[in-house]
């Protein structure tokens, strides 16, 4: 069963068939759910807005969901990747945040299935700490990058990066995490993007 359909049986359950027409089953959350069906669901249990995404088309889509809804003029981005996208989504990026305190758009090292988290590193957040993020963010990320938990992410970045270890890593937990400081948790948008074959 592909991703797409997995992520959809959470979220739409089947009703029973008449006339005993065979259905698929439901899924159950377990410790046996596939990785990306417990990031999926850990994610949005904590407060985090998904967005799969089959290919850049449904991203401009989706990204142009978010931009209307929250009302965004101007965004702070550093890659030159997503400001290509969001040029053609007709949005304004600036790379200081003390410019634009509303919201980021970024790229992300891991994403964590244990507890549905974000790693970032300052590769992606050029040095800005948490603190210095806004409230709001907007995360595109791969389904390769999903790990079991965050000691995973950073085995695999060490072994990524070598010797050149970002100097400041983090992770982001959506609004709704329980017992986390309120002042560290944010309104997180991620587009999971399939990667071109």
């Amino acid at each position: 069963m592909n991703f797409w359909k997995k992520i959809k049986k959470i979220f739409v359950p089947e009703t029973p068939d008449s006339e005993g027409e065979e259905k698929e089953e439901l899924v159950i959350f377990g410790k046996e759910d596939p990785i990306d069906v417990q990031f999926t669901k850990n994610f949005i249990a904590g407060g985090g807005n998904f967005f799969y995404c089959e290919n850049e088309q449904e991203v401009l889509v989706h990204l142009k969901e978010v931009i209307d809804y929250e009302h965004i003029d101007e965004i702070i981005c550093f890659d030159k990747e997503l400001k290509s996208l969001l040029n053609r989504v007709s949005i304004k990026t600036t790379e200081n945040h003390k410019d634009c305190q509303e919201f980021a758009f970024l790229k992300c090292e891991y994403l964590a299935a244990f507890n549905g988290v974000i790693m970032l590193s300052s590769d992606q957040t050029r040095g800005n700490k948490q603190d210095d993020l806004p409230q709001n963010i907007i995360v595109y990320a791969h389904p390769e990058q999903i790990v079991p938990n965050l000691s995973d992410a950073l085995q695999k970045l060490r072994r990524a990066k070598k010797n050149e270890l970002p100097s400041n890593i983090t992770s982001l937990k959506g609004n709704g995490s329980h017992g986390i400081d309120s002042a560290n948790a944010k309104a997180i948008y991620l587009l999971l993007v399939e990667k071109n074959k």
